[in-house]
Formats: C-alpha cells, structure tokens, sequence
C-alpha cells in the first residue's frame, strides 16, 4: 500500500465531517503534488550549493521551507 502525502490524510480526516467538492479535492492534490515537487528541487539544488555538507543543506532546507510554506 502507498503512503498518503500530507493532503490525502487530511481529506480522509475530515471528508466524513464537510462535504468539499472534487474539483477542489483535485485541485489541492496538485497543488501539493507540485509544492512537494519544488521543495523537493530547492533541497537538493542547496545540498549541492554547499558542496553536499549534509549538515548546512539541512538547515537551508529548513529555512526554504519555513520562508515558503510558513505564513
């Protein structure tokens, strides 16, 4: 069995409690498919900035995501 991404575990937790329409559904899906995507590419384009130090591509990993997804 697949793993479910963030977004498909929130849909099962609250899908018997709203009724949210399936374009909607479709659309966060992507959009989290394609977020997941870019986080993705931003990881690895830092650890390769950093000369693969494990350690600083964390930490700039950290900051992208908290800078992008962070409010």
């Amino acid at each position: 069995m697949a793993q479910q991404t963030a977004i498909e575990w929130l849909i099962d937790q609250v899908q018997d409690f709203f009724v949210i329409p399936f374009d909607i559904l479709e659309q966060a899906e992507e959009m989290d498919k394609q977020q997941h995507g870019e986080t993705w590419d931003a990881a690895i384009a830092a650890h390769d900035n950093r000369g693969h130090f494990h350690a600083r591509s964390i930490v700039d990993f950290d900051e992208y995501y908290n800078e992008t997804f962070n409010k």
